[in-house]
C-alpha cells in the first residue's frame, strides 16, 4: 500500500502534525508540502492536512481536494477553535462533502493550533465585526498551547486505527 501525506500549513501547526503522523506510518510513506507539489503522486491512500479557514480546508488544499478522484482519503486539520466545537463539526462535514463525491473518505481529525497573531490583533481592533470578547481571548490563549504532545498522540492513534481497518 502506497501512502502519501500532503499538507498545507500557514503558521506551521499543520506541518508539525503532518510530521508527527509520518512517524506512525510505513517507511515508504512520502510527505509533501502542497505548495511544493509539482504533480500528483501515485498512491493508494492520501492523508491530507490543512488549516481551517471559514469552516473549510484552506483555499489551496480545498482546490487540491477538488482534483482527487478514486482515492482513499483521511484528513487532518488544525484550527483556532476547540476541536469539539460546532465550528469543528461544520468543518468536518464540509470537508467530507467535498471529498465524498469522488473518493472513499475514511475519516477526519482536527486539533487546535496556534492562531496567526495578525488575526488576533485584527480581532482586538474589532476589524470585520469580530470583537475580541473574553471568550474569544481565552480561546486564542488556549490555542497558543497547541498543537501539543497530546494532539500528536491523538493524531497518530487516529491514523493508525483507520489504516489498520484497511
Amino acid at each position: 500500500m502506497i501512502i502519501n501525506i500532503i499538507f498545507s500549513s500557514l503558521t506551521g501547526n499543520t506541518k508539525q502534525v503532518a510530521y508527527e503522523i509520518l512517524k506512525s506510518l510505513p517507511e515508504n510513506t512520502a510527505i509533501y508540502d502542497l505548495k511544493e507539489l509539482a504533480q500528483m503522486p501515485e498512491g493508494d491512500v492520501f492523508v491530507l492536512g490543512y488549516w481551517v479557514d471559514r469552516a473549510k480546508p484552506n483555499q489551496e488544499m480545498y482546490q487540491f481536494m477538488e482534483t482527487l478522484k478514486g482515492k482513499k482519503v483521511l484528513t487532518f486539520g488544525t484550527l483556532g477553535a476547540y476541536p469539539d466545537s460546532e465550528h469543528a463539526k461544520e468543518t468536518k462535514e464540509n470537508t467530507h462533502r467535498l471529498l465524498e463525491k469522488n473518493n472513499q473518505v475514511l475519516g477526519h481529525f482536527l486539533c487546535q493550533g496556534k492562531i496567526d497573531p495578525k488575526l488576533t490583533e485584527m480581532f482586538k481592533k474589532n476589524a470585520g465585526g469580530h470583537a475580541m470578547t473574553p471568550e474569544r481571548l481565552k480561546r486564542h490563549e488556549d490555542a497558543a498551547k497547541h498543537p501539543n504532545e497530546e494532539d500528536f498522540i491523538n493524531a497518530r492513534k487516529f491514523i493508525e486505527t483507520l489504516l489498520n481497518h484497511l
